[in-house]
């Protein structure tokens, strides 16, 4: 052990209070991305009382590591009290003026502590991390002030984060908005500035829609206006870090909520498969993205950065013909969730939701007059820029925490 790693178990203890007069109602679960979450668990004539009660700077973890993949599940209570299960652990730091509870909260968050609790794990039917285990930890704990110092470098970093998430939900905000504006209550502005339906705007019926349009547009479905519509699928081999002669490859958890891909999650393939096996799904600079399995509706374009490139079959590649429409127009409808209720209606309920080409195919898309696209495409571009710098900046704040966190093991007082 180095000389300033301790053992966890002399400062932490584990919290067993019962929820005995049903005084606490707010129920949560703890995901694998470190957070408590809304419990979805079925309550219905469950005795609340048995359940644990968890405070504010207390910890709660899963023990069971099995069913979790590479992850363990574990918080911290950064909020008023909650219950949870009777499955999980409740602990907490015995003298914060030793330990930090958000310090702590930080090794748990590091990829190596996940890689250790997973090594550690045992179990016949079942694989855990258990109490003892989780005792045996080995941390570097600086002094207290030292602690404040790395706890307060890592907030800095996440407000970051967390503004350009806020920056980029504005965006996908306005986007929305002027979609509403220009293309469902037809107010865009006309040829001298004012809003074209209500100062007189011509529209005429169009029959695909059941309502009318101005005139001059025209209504298309999506793949009228692409050279391709597909989807990816799964290789024989897959691999994690890339290698010589590889191929970056993309599953749905890869395409960000906001217009990105995140590049730690992506894989690898052999550059052999790539051209064989999955010919139909090579990917171009500036194909869209959907996905089309699990959580539906999030999109990014390709960007030449991670070419070579493949997906699986949870992304369909929308390939806009440039000469038809504006690639730029097209994205600023993903982008204002046009397309969301159109195909609501459409989903298919397997093991997890999911749409059919066919379905993505047929979304209809106004083709509007020269005029409009011109002024929509120089909005939309706006935006879209506004985009790409926020979620760089975003990418390298994420870069930045990782190392912050990876430094922990090496820090000295």
């Amino acid at each position: 052990m180095k000389s300033n790693y301790k053992k966890l178990g002399a400062y932490i203890q584990q919290v067993s209070v019962k929820n005995t007069n049903l005084e606490v109602t707010k129920l949560l679960g703890v995901s694998i991305t470190k957070k408590f979450i809304p419990s979805i668990a079925n309550t219905i004539g469950t005795d609340m009382s048995k359940y644990k009660v968890v405070k504010k700077n207390q910890f709660t973890y899963g023990s069971i590591t099995s069913r979790n993949g590479d992850k363990i599940s574990a918080a911290l209570l950064e909020d008023d009290e909650a219950i949870v299960s009777t499955s999980y652990t409740v602990f907490k730091v015995i003298d914060e003026d030793e330990l930090l509870p958000e310090y702590l909260m930080m090794w748990f968050r590091r990829e190596e502590f996940d890689r250790y609790a997973r090594y550690m794990s045992h179990g016949s039917t079942r694989e855990a991390f258990g109490w003892d285990e989780m005792c045996n930890v080995e941390l570097p704990i600086p002094s207290i002030d030292k602690q404040k110092e790395i706890v307060k470098e890592y907030h800095t970093i996440t407000d970051r984060i967390k503004i350009n998430e806020q920056l980029n939900q504005k965006l996908e905000d306005t986007a929305q908005t002027i979609y509403k504006e220009w293309f469902v209550d037809f107010e865009f502005p006309d040829e001298n500035g004012k809003p074209y339906k209500s100062n007189g705007g011509e529209m005429v019926y169009c029959d695909e829609l059941d309502r009318e349009i101005p005139k001059n547009w025209a209504y298309l479905k999506l793949e009228d206006v692409c050279n391709l519509i597909t989807k990816g699928t799964t290789p024989k081999n897959m691999f994690d870090n890339k290698f010589n002669r590889s191929v970056t490859y993309l599953k749905a958890e890869c395409i960000n909520s906001y217009h990105g891909v995140d590049e730690k999650k992506l894989s690898y393939i052999e550059e052999h498969d790539h051209f064989k096996e999955l010919k139909r799904s090579i990917l171009e600079e500036n194909d869209l993205l959907f996905s089309i399995a699990g959580t539906l509706g999030k999109f990014s374009k390709v960007n030449q950065k991670i070419l070579p490139a493949n997906i699986n079959q949870a992304i369909a590649i929308i390939r806009v013909n440039q000469n038809e429409i504006s690639l730029n127009y097209i994205e600023g409808l993903f982008l204002s969730g046009w397309h969301k209720e159109f195909y609501k209606d459409n989903i298919q309920q397997a093991v997890q939701e999911n749409l059919s080409l066919t379905t993505i195919k047929a979304l209809p898309i106004l083709k509007p007059c020269n005029f409009v696209l011109q002024k929509i495409s120089i909005v939309t571009k706006s935006i879209l820029e506004s985009f790409e710098q926020t979620n760089k900046e975003k990418q390298l704040m994420i870069e930045l925490k990782d190392i912050l966190l990876s430094k922990m093991a090496t820090i000295e007082d």
